[in-house]
């Protein structure tokens, strides 16, 4: 059997790393932010609707831009069948279990916690029975699966938001201040999974980290294609900090 190091490698001919905070950067998703600005404008937002309820760390794998490869599979983990639907999802579930046993320390220290004791998936909200993320991470990545739990649930108006954060759009199983592990597969404007946060903090979660497999660009819009040329300059690293300028010495 392929172990994860091998199921993930060639996942590196086509990562990205998002930059790191700073001029032109959001400090929270690590898409493009107008200049003077911290954050972009979504974020912005985020913050405004859901206030202390948004997440204490947004941490991207990769940069998922959108017609490249990376932005496809994660596209068709969701929306292939039989051998094509195995291949995503078992590449995708590693790429997430490589990344977690490396970093996830790291987000824990950045958000001053031991460690997450709990780890759930924001919830479907497009129809699926069971939606393919909540497959990986309950059952295929070994760094998560001890830990899952069916936290989230949308309420009757969640398909009503659309894209915009509300606390009412997910509600959440009672929490007595437990870290909580929130993962998410794209990110595009942040607002399911910021309001899945919120919703996580409201039932009692003490910290809440979120961990998105990738942040969508479109190169099209705005500045995009400049910040994601000056990510390109630097070659992808499994050992690369997501949240520092420095690397991890131990791999997986």
């Amino acid at each position: 059997m392929a172990t994860v190091s091998e199921l993930s490698a060639r996942y590196a001919n086509f990562l990205v790393h998002p930059l790191l905070p700073g001029p032109g950067v959001c400090q929270v998703c690590r898409g493009t932010a107008n200049p003077g600005y911290p954050t972009c404008w979504q974020c912005q937002e985020a913050r405004r609707i859901l206030g202390a309820g948004v997440g204490d760390a947004v941490v991207p794998v990769s940069l998922a831009l959108k017609n490249e490869q990376y932005a496809n599979e994660l596209w068709r983990y969701k929306n292939t069948t039989g051998a094509q639907q195995h291949y995503f999802r078992t590449g995708l579930a590693a790429v997430l279990w490589r990344f977690l046993a490396l970093h996830e320390a790291c987000i824990a220290a950045h958000c001053a916690v031991p460690g997450f004791s709990v780890v759930t998936t924001v919830p479907n909200t497009s129809g699926r029975e069971v939606h393919p993320l909540r497959t990986m991470v309950a059952d295929m990545v070994g760094a998560t699966r001890g830990r899952y739990r069916d936290l989230l649930t949308p309420t009757p108006e969640a398909a009503a938001l659309g894209r915009t954060g509300s606390s009412a759009r997910y509600t959440s199983s009672a929490l007595w201040g437990e870290d909580v592990l929130l993962v998410d597969d794209t990110w595009t404007t942040g607002h399911h999974a910021q309001s899945a946060a919120a919703a996580l903090k409201a039932a009692g979660a003490g910290s809440v980290a979120i961990v998105v497999l990738g942040r969508h660009l479109n190169l099209t819009y705005g500045d995009t294609a400049t910040l994601v040329e000056q990510a390109r300059l630097r070659s992808f690293s499994w050992a690369a900090c997501a949240l520092r300028p420095w690397g991890h010495s131990r791999d997986s």
